[in-house]
This record gives C-alpha cells, sequence and structure tokens, in this order.
C-alpha cells in the first residue's frame, strides 16, 4: 500500500467528524500517501434513502476537508497526521458501481496504486459488487474491524487486504439528521464550522 491513495466512499449524507477520524487513522496506521472522499453521486445499495442532493454533499466534504486540522479535531486526534485529504467530484453522472468508479481513476492516474477502505460490516456481501472479479485482482482492500461482527474468511482470503486495528468513532449521518429532526445540537458530531449550514439544510 506504500503511496496508495485510499478511496473512502460513501453518501456523505452529511459528512461528519467520524469520517474524518476515520481518515486520519488510516493516514496514521498504514502506508497509503493520501485519502481520497468520493461522496456518491448514485448509491446502489442505500438508493432513495439520501437526503441531500450529490451538489450540497460534495460541498460540505469539501468544507470539512479545507477547515480540518489536527488542532480542531475533537474526536481523539491521530499522532501522525502526514497528509492531505482530498475531495474529489469523481462520481457525478457514474453507476455508481466501485469497480466503475476505481477503473475511471486508473484510466486517469495509470501510474497511481488505489486501495479501498471497507467496514467488516461490508466484507459480507463484497462478493455481490458489481465486477467483483476484477475489484478482487486490482484493488487493495483496507479493513476496519467492527464490534461483534465476524471476519468472513471466504471471503478474506479472495481478496488482498490489510486490516486495521483502530476505535470506532460513535457518529453516523443517520444520528446527526435525527438529531436535527429533533431540534437538538449536533456540536462535537460534525465540524465547527459547518454545524449551522448542516443544521439548516437537513431541518
Amino acid at each position: 500500500m506504500k503511496g496508495a491513495y485510499a478511496i473512502l466512499g460513501g453518501s456523505f449524507d452529511p459528512i461528519h467528524n467520524g469520517h474524518l477520524y476515520l481518515a486520519k487513522e488510516v493516514l496514521s496506521l498504514s502506508p497509503v500517501h493520501k485519502i481520497i472522499l468520493v461522496p456518491s453521486f448514485n448509491h446502489n445499495f442505500k438508493g432513495e434513502s439520501i437526503v441531500l442532493d450529490y451538489d450540497h454533499r460534495l460541498s460540505l466534504a469539501q468544507e470539512a476537508v479545507d477547515h480540518f486540522t489536527p488542532l480542531n479535531f475533537t474526536i481523539q486526534p491521530a499522532e501522525d497526521f502526514r497528509t492531505p485529504i482530498e475531495v474529489w467530484d469523481a462520481e457525478r453522472g457514474e453507476s455508481g458501481y466501485t469497480s466503475d468508479l476505481v477503473k475511471k481513476l486508473v484510466a486517469m492516474y495509470p501510474d497511481q496504486a488505489f486501495a479501498f477502505i471497507i467496514g467488516a460490516d461490508n466484507l459480507k456481501k463484497l462478493p455481490e459488487w458489481h465486477d467483483f472479479e476484477w475489484l478482487k485482482q486490482n484493488l487493495h482492500f483496507i479493513i476496519l474491524p467492527r464490534p461483534d461482527c465476524a471476519m468472513p474468511c471466504d471471503v478474506l482470503s479472495q481478496i488482498t487486504h490489510t486490516i486495521l486495528d483502530m476505535p470506532l468513532c460513535p457518529v453516523s449521518s443517520s444520528e446527526i439528521r435525527a438529531r436535527i429532526a429533533k431540534a437538538e445540537s449536533i456540536h462535537d458530531l460534525v465540524p465547527e464550522e459547518l454545524e449551522a449550514k448542516i443544521t439548516q439544510l437537513y431541518r
């Protein structure tokens, strides 16, 4: 993975401190060179459950990264912050399939290695992903363990992977949306600079 760009995809509906914490920890615990946040344009598992439109989610992610520094990070900062976190507008109008995204990035950056960050809770269904045969031959998976989630050995044996042992950050986009719906504070769940904007957009 040395020098690789690690892709962290998701709906980011909205982006929150948990996403930034995860990106920072992967940078600290692995030899990847950069974390690339890729908001999904089409999400084949969440579908119409995504609340905010793509442009707003992309803009919020970019603002979160622009404001992010180790000094203002409020949830267990990692010790070694080495490289930037970037947001790429790479899925606009695309299929939403990870294989298509990675093929596109490989074509754009043929000399760059890519890894993909995935939670252990999604591993069991990984063989069902579109073009899994291509993914397992061309992508390094960075796996984040989840409590009470067993690692499927049959899947692990098929993919090139690294398992990172890192504490989880108990923040979720659904929790943030639920708090906003109940007029509760989302302070410390999202970057301070975005708190008012996120509250207004999801109210």
